[in-house]
């Protein structure tokens, strides 16, 4: 008895199945021959030789995402609403508008919109295509369509990544020119909705605005309509990811300033891993940006900092170049002459005890011969000691002594061309006298001040 029950229970839900169906397609069939019979032809347009067809849109934006600079485009999903009047549609015997099946559009005239600027684009389809059609008594139609597309957007990325953008979408008539039809905004900029409520991970989305326009090509002059709006990226993913980093390894070559002179293979490496480290980072942050021939805010920053890093690695060099010469000049005087030993205090003075024989400023005699060696020069001062009747000898500084020479031979110098001899000498003397921890010293205090100044004028350049 079950069994027999559950299949008369089947042949019931099919047998009104299949009469709905017919019911449907009978109302199809009856819609098509009563627009047949008013003489209704979908292959033309509304007021067909008479005055053009006035279309007006609304939209919301139901999402926007997967915005690429690389490839300068985005993608979009609206809900786009097309308005029109078409007086063959007319009907009476009810005030009430009537909701049609979308699939009925394929049996009436509709605008030929596409979207310009799209690179890609479709219509929804699940669970059937995602269109409406409302007709009202006196003709007119509202036509809906769920769209996704995939929309160039030129991008300036001089910018970039505290850049905003400016992005359009538009819609454009393909066959019919300003002669058969307008294309307008329906309520203006009240026409977009959804807009100002979506949230995007990068960017911000700022001010909107819709315009009419035209398109004009060889075949005339077609209506179109703009809707544009701006964004903002939002920076805190690349100071986070890219600024960060590039500010801590630049601090990072810092070091190599307080670790000793002698510690070749500590400053050598540290500086060589600082600019290995930011040629990464600079390969990683080109990755995913378009090959673009102007410069980039990012590429800015990111090539100062590695001449920062590169310029603590050059220091060492310097460093490293002046403390070889020092000890080759006070080795090779110790050498030549057999002396005592000169010693180098802590501000960089060198001294030696007298000798025998006595000398006064104006018999100082070189040490070396010049050119690259660090002149040296030994002083003898004597000074008698009136109580004692005895003759004593001092320790002098050399660097004053040489000092006071030629301060001697400036004054005894009778040419312009002599002084001027005697000036470039003592310039030359004092360069190559610069000690070791006075470049270190200089570089501790450069280095910060130029970098935080360069910060300052990098982000109130490209933020304001």
């Amino acid at each position: 008895m079950s069994r027999r029950g559950a299949t008369a229970g089947r042949g019931v839900l099919l047998g009104l199945t299949l009469g709905v169906l017919v019911q449907l397609a009978r109302s199809e069939y009856t819609l098509i021959k009563m627009l047949e019979s008013r003489g209704y032809d979908r292959n033309l347009r509304p007021n067909f030789n008479g005055p053009p067809v006035e279309v007006s849109f609304s939209m919301t934006i139901a999402s926007i995402d997967q915005i690429s600079e690389v490839n300068m485009d985005y993608t979009i999903t609206i809900f786009l609403r097309q308005y029109w009047q078409d007086q063959r549609l007319a009907f009476s015997g009810t005030n009430k508008s009537l909701s049609l099946d979308g699939r009925l559009a394929d049996n009436l005239w509709v605008p030929d919109t596409f979207i310009p600027n799209a690179k890609e684009s479709f219509l929804h389809k699940v669970t059937v295509d995602n269109r409406l059609i409302r007709l009202y008594p006196d003709g007119r139609i509202i036509y809906g369509l769920r769209i996704t597309a995939k929309a160039e957007c030129d991008m300036d990325l001089r910018k970039y990544p505290m850049d905003e953008q400016n992005c359009t979408l538009e819609f454009e008539s393909y066959g019919y020119n300003f002669a058969d039809m307008v294309y307008l905004w329906r309520r203006g900029k009240s026409s977009i909705s959804g807009l100002t409520t979506l949230k995007l991970q990068q960017f911000n989305v700022g001010s909107f605005n819709v315009h009419s326009s035209f398109a004009r090509y060889e075949t005339g002059d077609f209506p179109k309509i703009v809707f544009s709006f701006q964004i903002q990226r939002q920076a805190f993913y690349f100071i986070l990811q890219t600024y960060i980093p590039s500010i801590l390894l630049v601090v990072l070559s810092w070091v190599s300033f307080w670790i000793n002179p002698d510690a070749v293979p500590a400053r050598v490496a540290l500086g060589i891993t600082t600019v290995l480290t930011m040629t990464t980072l600079i390969t990683g942050a080109r990755q995913a940006l378009p090959k673009i021939s102007y410069i980039k805010a990012i590429d800015v920053y990111l090539v100062i900092c590695f001449l920062f890093s590169f310029a603590a690695l050059l220091e060492y060099a310097v460093v490293n170049f002046q403390s070889s010469r020092i000890a080759a000049a006070i080795k090779r005087e110790k050498d030549r002459e057999g002396l005592q030993e000169v010693k180098v205090d802590k501000a960089g003075k060198r001294w030696r005890s007298a000798g025998d024989s006595g000398c006064n400023p104006k018999e100082v005699e070189p040490l070396g011969n010049g050119g690259s060696n660090l002149p040296l020069t030994v002083c003898n001062q004597v000074s008698a000691d009136k109580e004692l009747g005895k003759v004593r000898l001092n320790s002098v500084n050399i660097d004053d002594c040489r000092e006071r020479s030629e301060d001697d031979d400036l004054k005894k110098s009778t040419s312009i061309g002599d002084q001027l001899a005697v000036v470039v000498r003592r310039f030359s003397d004092v360069t190559r006298m610069v000690q070791v921890s006075t470049i270190d010293n200089f570089a501790r205090f450069l280095f910060p001040a130029m970098f935080s100044i360069f910060n300052m004028v990098y982000f109130l350049y490209y933020c304001i």
